[in-house]
This record gives C-alpha cells, sequence and structure tokens, in this order.
C-alpha cells in the first residue's frame, strides 16, 4: 500500500517497551497506526527517533510492516524512546518512560504537507505532549482541519493538564478510561461517589454534546456517545495476557469503523471492543488478529 496519500496520520511518540525479559516496539499513536494498518487503512505515522541502534531497528521493523517511514525523523543527539514495563498479576502495566526521548522533538517537514492535505484524520495522545517543542508541533498541523481525534493516555507526571484541557476543546473525538474520566471531571462535573459509570457518561455528554466521547472500561467494555446518544457495551470475557496496546487496537477500529467506513455506533463499538479484547488476551501491543480469533471470541 503506498504512503504518499494516506488517510490517518497518526502523529506522536515511537518507543521500545522494555520488558523484565524482551523488548517490543510500541507508543500509544505508533501501535494505532500498526493496527490501522494492519487492518487496511493507508496510515502515515509522524515520530521521531534517535540516531542509534533502537532507533534503526524502528526503522526496519517499520519496512517489514510495509509501514512508510517517510514522516519519521532522526535526532541528532537525543535517544530513541524507551519506557520500562512491569505486568502485575492481572496482566495490568505500569510504566517508567525515559525523559528526555527523540519523540520529544517532532519536527514538522514541509515534504509531508502532501500528505497532511490529503488525510480525513489526524490521531494523537497526550504523553507526545508532555513538553513545550511538540505542542508547537502539533498546533502547527491544526491548521489543516483533520478530524481531530485525541487519545488522553495520563501517565504521571508525563502530561501538561492545561494542553490536555485545550486538546480536548478542539478534538472531535476523544478517548479515555474511567480512571482519566474521574482525574478530569471528578470536580468539574461534580461526579459523586454513588454515581455509576452511565451517570457520569451523562454528566460528560451534557458538559459537551458535540464531541464524540469514548470511556473505556477495561474488562467491562466501553461506552460510545455519538449524536447525542450513549452506547454500551459490556465486554467479552477473555483471560488477559497483558493490557499493553489493547486500548490502542480499540481506537484504531473504532476510527475504521466509526469514521472511515462510517457503519453505525453499536456496530463500531462491538468490532472495537473484540479486537481491544483479544489483542488483551494475546502477548505484546501488536499480534496478528486472525478470522478464527474473532470467532472464537463470539462463540463464547
Amino acid at each position: 500500500m503506498k504512503p504518499d496519500f494516506p488517510k490517518i496520520i497518526c502523529w506522536g511518540e515511537i518507543l521500545w517497551d522494555v520488558f523484565e525479559d524482551h523488548s517490543v516496539i510500541g507508543g500509544a499513536p505508533f501501535n494505532v497506526a500498526q493496527r490501522l494498518h494492519s487492518l487496511g487503512v493507508n496510515t502515515l505515522m509522524v515520530s521521531t527517533i534517535g540516531r542509534d541502534p533502537l532507533g534503526e531497528s524502528v526503522l526496519d521493523y517499520m519496512r517489514q510492516k510495509g509501514l512508510s517511514t517517510q514522516s519519521v525523523s532522526r535526532h541528532d543527539h537525543l535517544a530513541t524512546g524507551r519506557v520500562n514495563v512491569i505486568l502485575d498479576e492481572q496482566g495490568a502495566a505500569r510504566y517508567t518512560i525515559e525523559d528526555p526521548a527523540a519523540w520529544d522533538h517532532i519536527g514538522h517537514r514541509n515534504k509531508i504537507d502532501p500528505a497532511l492535505q490529503s488525510a480525513r484524520v489526524l490521531v494523537f495522545g497526550s504523553l507526545a505532549l508532555r513538553h513545550q517543542p511538540n505542542q508547537k508541533s502539533l498546533n502547527d498541523l491544526l491548521k489543516y482541519k483533520l478530524f481531530m481525534v485525541f487519545d488522553v493516555n495520563l501517565r504521571p507526571p508525563h502530561f501538561d493538564l492545561s494542553w490536555i484541557e485545550g486538546m480536548i476543546k478542539k478534538a472531535d473525538l476523544i478517548k479515555m478510561n474511567d480512571e482519566e474520566l474521574d482525574y478530569l471531571y471528578a470536580s468539574s462535573l461534580d461526579f459523586q461517589e454513588s454515581d455509576s459509570i452511565d451517570e457520569k457518561c451523562a454528566k460528560l455528554s451534557a458538559f459537551d454534546a458535540n464531541k464524540i466521547w469514548c470511556v473505556t472500561l477495561g474488562g467491562a467494555g466501553a461506552r460510545l456517545f455519538v449524536d447525542g446518544f450513549w452506547y454500551a457495551h459490556s465486554g467479552y470475557v477473555v483471560e488477559v495476557m497483558d493490557t499493553v496496546g489493547a486500548g490502542d487496537s480499540f481506537l484504531a477500529a473504532l476510527i475504521q469503523e466509526l469514521i472511515i467506513e462510517k457503519r453505525g455506533p453499536d456496530q463500531a463499538l462491538d468490532t472495537a471492543v473484540q479486537i481491544g479484547s483479544i489483542v488483551a488476551a494475546k502477548a505484546g501491543a501488536n499480534p496478528e488478529i486472525s478470522a478464527m480469533d474473532l470467532d472464537n471470541l463470539i462463540a463464547k
């Protein structure tokens, strides 16, 4: 698939997730880009890596997967990003993120202008907005008037709350998990301890009914707000291997179904939960997903 005229631009970090016994390539926007690519959506990743062996491994990996490297720049002084990951007994991940890293300086190069002009969707997350250089770089992209998907990934202390609030105002679709929902809105929207997730979601959509809101609930599914209505999914039962990348694949499938293919919210949400559940049941952030995987999940 040619990368020259992508439908989707994914902007943000490419890094290596370092586990106790192995390392895998990752970064939330890069995971989204990979899953979109595997789903057949022409996608371009915009990031920066170091001039180091890990950076070379990133480029080799992208070429092997058929992903364009045209908008991945190299930083002369900062190293390719690394994140130390520790999994608990339930497969949930805790992260220690190196700072600074090459992806803290994502340059906007003129040669990707044609791609930006032809694309329909811009996907970005909160982690890559932790420092001012990237805040400026992302702000430069807003002139292209793309459909903006903001993936909230709060990794304390690696976020700038004022910028997150500003990007939520500008974005068209915002995805967050239930803990992030509480962190961002418990005070301003007067969440009560007795509030259910649906009551919290109702307060969120009343706050701004013009957004597409998506709240993920781990194994309990997700909620999706589109055109004045909330859609609920209770999730699929899987044995969790690890949760790394599950939310990213969920988001990729949601974007493809809801924004690119324009399927109904119910169907889009179900497909996204299916993909995210299968990823959680496999090792790594970007495992292959087969038709058999989908059949087995639905049959449970």
